[in-house]
């Protein structure tokens, strides 16, 4: 669906382009085509034409930087993901901005002119746009505040979630179970947000393992260490730590306790070191 989207984009691209070349190559087509009567009413087509074709022009180039930012050149930085995304999201904004102005330069309109239209029109932001003005501010703020990022794991008025998305209007989070939902950006800055991904304590794991008091305890501590060690999405700093937690009837509890690379994989990741300890235990006889 993409790639039929994009080559859709591309042929209506290259139509206007070649319309506009096509104006500009032949007087007497952009004499004849220059405006259109309606009544009393004359409407200038070819400024209004080429104003289109420079929008165009300019916002698909500005997309075409944003994919070369975040598939070619971003992807070779030391950069985390949730920068990349904030650079190619304020790239878009940018470029949103030189249109804007460069069609209002096309059209001959004063920057002084939109500035009282602006005023006039104040009043009905205000009332009808407010929330879409609002939301905007917000998702600028969001951006460069970096109070949350892509990837990190929040929580939005009791919704937990890995943000995928800081769109213009909203932002996107994927639940647990694999939902998306889109929050105002007004919403996420006035309600209550925790930041998972950015608290330390919560990169770190533990659990507990009870074998028999007549096993090898310390043959049980180094392959819960050994597992550990092992396990390239655990850091090394700091090192994984194994604890006798516990003495209840006839078995010793153990607890490991490491730190986690990515808080993303902390479920799986969990599961999978149960599973691998649970093996080496068994086949070395030790419960």
């Amino acid at each position: 669906m993409s790639s039929k989207a994009s080559l859709i984009e591309k042929i209506f691209f290259a139509v206007m382009l070649g319309g506009a070349l096509l104006l500009g190559l032949s007087p007497s087509l952009k004499t004849t085509l220059t405006t259109l009567h309606i009544g009393k009413v004359t409407i200038p087509l070819a400024p209004l034409f080429f104003s289109l074709v420079i929008f165009l022009v300019v916002m698909f180039v500005t997309r075409l930087l944003q994919r070369i930012l975040k598939n070619r050149l971003l992807v070779k930085t030391d950069l985390n993901p949730g920068t990349q995304a904030t650079i190619v999201s304020i790239t878009g904004y940018i470029g949103l901005v030189i249109a804007f102005f460069w069609v209002l330069s096309e059209l001959g309109i004063d920057l002084k002119n939109v500035a009282v239209f602006a005023g006039a029109l104040s009043v009905g932001i205000g009332f009808g746009l407010q929330n879409v003005v609002n939301n905007f501010i917000s998702g600028v703020i969001l951006l460069f505040g970096r109070a949350i990022q892509v990837n990190d794991r929040v929580i939005i008025n009791g919704k937990e979630g890995i943000v995928r998305q800081i769109n213009i209007r909203s932002t996107e989070l994927e639940t647990a179970n694999g939902v998306r939902i889109l929050i105002p950006n007004a919403s996420v800055l006035s309600t209550d947000l925790t930041n998972l991904s950015t608290q330390k304590e919560t990169n770190l794991i533990s659990l507990n393992f009870s074998v028999p008091q007549t096993s090898d305890v310390v043959a049980v501590q180094e392959v819960l260490l050994k597992v550990a060690a092992a396990e390239k999405r655990l850091a090394k700093t700091p090192a994984p730590t194994v604890l006798a937690t516990d003495i209840s009837g006839a078995v010793i509890t153990f607890e490991l306790s490491a730190a986690v690379k990515d808080i993303n994989l902390k479920n799986k990741l969990l599961s999978d070191l149960r599973l691998q300890i649970l093996t080496q235990l068994k086949e070395q006889k030790l419960i």
